[in-house]
């Protein structure tokens, strides 16, 4: 087995702090490969003990050697079918670029399994109610919005004007985004909506989220040690994946594209 396979395959037995090192590990490879033990402990803030102790934990005798095999597996990558990457030379097209990258790299780490439980029990939920909090509240919204245009029965909270979560029964679904450093309000209302016996459904980006200790359902995007801006078109792609599976579920798809309300009309009947 590679490093990847041993560090999936020793995962859930490892402690939450030697976790935390495995998912950096697995979303950047390269920082691994090109930093020592020290640099990298203070990255991920961790201890350097802990560095050493996750290689051992996986089957190496030290973090060198763990090194010196994802630098070798690194070299080894080629491009798909053998084609070279075209050059980028604009930098905005760059950023681009970068993004492409992340969604394909993250899209393999996904839980799809997970996922598909999660738009089974939405699509046939009495009422979901999603919940954002700072940098969360724009994925919140924006997947409330189009959520409730498929649904009918989707709501934002607003903690500005709600104390909590009103809902019981598992027919009623908590959706909670909750992203590092963890806001303290989504974790106190998915324990609230735990206690309510509503359906939680947890988007985070850790297994070791405080959250994920209240939900039924865990969707891990694997980018905490991302930027607030590589998060973005990761998160909303994976969200816009959800909705689309869930349009076509329910025999939406129109939805998706709607036409009647807009000025250009792209349906050719009506034209």
């Amino acid at each position: 087995m590679d490093f990847i396979e041993k560090t999936k395959a020793t995962y859930p037995d490892l402690t939450s702090g030697l976790k935390k090192v495995a998912e950096a590990l697995l979303i950047n490879p390269i920082m691994f490969a090109t930093h020592p033990a020290k640099k990298i402990a203070s990255l991920i803030d961790v201890s350097e003990t802990m560095i050493i102790r996750f290689a051992k934990s996986i089957g190496y005798p030290g973090f060198g050697m763990l090194q010196t095999e994802i630098q070798r597996s690194l070299l080894s990558l080629t491009p798909p079918n053998g084609v070279e990457n075209a050059p980028i030379t604009d930098p905005y097209a760059g950023v681009m670029e970068s993004d492409s990258r992340n969604i394909s790299q993250i899209a393999n780490q996904l839980d799809w399994k997970t996922t598909e439980d999660v738009v089974d029990h939405l699509s046939a939920s009495t009422s979901v109610k999603v919940v954002g909090y700072y940098q969360s509240y724009a994925y919140a919204h924006w997947f409330t919005f189009l959520l409730n245009s498929l649904l009918g029965n989707s709501s934002l909270y607003h903690p500005e004007t709600e104390i909590g979560i009103s809902t019981s029964g598992k027919e009623n679904c908590v959706v909670l985004f909750s992203f590092y450093r963890y806001a303290l309000g989504s974790i106190r209302l998915a324990k609230e909506a735990k206690e309510r016996g509503n359906t939680v459904i947890i988007i985070t980006d850790s297994l070791v989220s405080p959250a994920n200790e209240f939900a039924d359902y865990t969707l891990v995007i694997p980018i905490s040690q991302k930027s607030i801006l590589e998060k973005g078109p990761v998160t909303f792609s994976f969200l816009n994946s959800i909705l689309l599976h869930i349009a076509k579920k329910n025999g939406k798809l129109g939805f998706v594209n709607p036409t009647s309300n807009y000025f250009i009309n792209e349906d050719p009947e009506q034209n």
